[in-house]
Order: structure tokens, then C-alpha cells, then sequence
């Protein structure tokens, strides 16, 4: 009785419909279908309008300092990113030239505060990003995010959140390390 009371609270607080049926194996696969679902919308956005002119690969960029995107994690996780790809990356203060570095990657993030659920405590997260790859001022990418409409992946990490774009600016370098935990996107969604 008690799995059932688990099983239809579970059921209840998804959103979606149910049917249940006299079967109980059919309410159990619909039940794990529901909530896989559900656990997959909180995986981070998709790119937003990525337009890449340059398919080659690179190896080093230099990122531009932006002190206006008020989030601790955003260059490392952009930095831990470009490292997955296999791409080196130093940043450099705005308004100075990256010395001996002819690609740089520009950045633009807005932050938004808010509560995690069971917690007093507001807490920043990024909603929306733009990421633009340029070689000797030449633009050879650009790619945005924006939070999902429903904000399912609202608590995602800034690393997990700006992969699609690293995906879609470097397409000539593929993946060649994942150093996540347990080698997973989208491991901490922030519950």
C-alpha cells in the first residue's frame, strides 16, 4: 500500500497527464516514462542561432575579461569547456590587446537571482549568454543561450549551460575530454 501512496504522490507532482489503469505494471512503465521524461527537461538549452563561419580546428583562444557577468563560475566553466575540445584558453583584461593570441572569444552574460527549492538563501543564475570567436577581429562564430521557457534548467551549471555553444563554435574539435563528474553534462542541476 505503501508503494502505491508513493507511486500516485510521484505521479501527482509531475506535470503532464496520467492515465492509470487496473494494470499495474501498465501504471509502472507509464510512471517511469513520466518521470524520465521529466528528469530530461532539465537538461541544459539547446544553442540559440549559432552561425560559424570557420570549421577548422583551434588550439588556443584567449578569452576577453567581461566584469559585468556577476557569476564566479561562468569563465571557469566556460574555460572547462574549451578544455573538453581540447582548446587552451587564458584570459585577458578588456580594452588590452591579447598579446600573440590571434583568436579570442568575447562573451556577454545576464544573471538573475532567486531561491532554490527548500532554501532561504537567493541564490545567482545565468539566463542568458552570447559567445562570439573571432581571429585577427574577423568574426568566425557566434552562438547564444537563453533559458528555457520553462526555466527546467534554471539551476544547471554555467559549464552545462554554455556546452552547446562550445559544441557549436568549435566544430573541427571534437570532444577529447570529459572531465565532469562521472563524465556527465548536466550532472549538477542544483537540487
Amino acid at each position: 500500500m505503501r508503494t502505491i501512496i508513493t507511486a500516485t504522490l510521484l505521479a501527482t507532482s509531475l506535470s503532464g497527464c496520467i492515465v492509470t489503469s487496473s494494470n499495474t505494471l501498465v501504471d509502472a512503465v507509464s510512471l517511469v516514462g513520466t518521470a524520465a521524461s521529466g528528469v530530461k527537461s532539465f537538461s541544459p538549452n539547446t544553442t540559440q542561432n549559432p552561425i560559424v563561419y570557420n570549421k577548422d580546428a583551434i588550439r588556443d583562444v584567449c578569452i576577453e575579461w567581461n566584469g559585468s557577468v556577476a557569476l564566479s563560475d561562468f569563465v571557469p566553466g566556460l574555460q572547462g569547456e574549451l578544455q573538453k575540445h581540447g582548446v587552451q584558453s587564458r584570459v585577458y583584461d578588456a580594452g588590452t590587446q591579447a598579446l600573440a593570441c590571434p583568436v579570442t572569444l568575447t562573451y556577454v552574460g545576464y544573471v538573475k537571482w532567486d531561491t532554490k527549492v527548500f532554501s532561504d538563501a537567493y541564490t545567482p543564475y545565468l539566463t542568458y549568454a552570447a559567445l562570439t570567436l573571432r581571429r585577427d577581429g574577423r568574426v568566425l562564430g557566434t552562438a547564444q543561450y537563453r533559458l528555457g521557457s520553462f526555466g527546467q534548467d534554471k539551476w544547471a551549471s554555467p559549464g552545462d549551460k554554455l556546452a552547446p555553444l562550445i559544441d557549436a563554435l568549435f566544430p573541427g574539435n571534437p570532444v577529447v575530454a570529459d572531465n565532469s563528474p562521472d563524465n556527465l553534462r548536466g550532472g549538477g542541476n542544483g537540487f
